[in-house]
């Protein structure tokens, strides 16, 4: 048998699940608003080194304008062994040729900062 105060706090727990099912089902255009393209998300795990601020005196590049056919065959190469990298050779192994169109065709569609 449940002591009275674990059964109000299940209770407590309840109205709060219920609320925010109404609370989401409501607010359907917020919901669909933070909604990321495939290519977008695919580009966020480059942004942590290629910056979006193309402006930087980082080593590293930034991916933005750069032309799609231009990071696609980096990529590659990195993935086949046909370029040296810390990092990237490991990175690009990790994504289908597909992927890497769309996050080359995601970076050379930005525009500078």
């Amino acid at each position: 048998m449940r002591p009275a105060s674990q059964g109000k706090a299940m209770s407590q727990w309840q109205k709060l699940g219920v609320s925010l099912i109404f609370f989401f089902q409501i607010n359907t255009s917020w919901g669909q608003s933070a909604k990321i393209e495939p290519a977008q998300f695919l580009a966020g795990a480059c942004i942590s080194c290629h910056t979006l601020n193309t402006t930087t005196t980082s080593a590293i590049p930034s991916l933005v304008g750069v032309p799609s056919k231009s990071i696609l065959s980096d990529m590659l190469d990195y993935a086949n062994d046909k370029r040296a990298g810390l990092l990237m050779p490991q990175i690009a192994k990790g994504y289908t040729r597909e992927q890497m169109e769309m996050i080359a065709n995601y970076f050379s569609s930005l525009e500078p900062l």
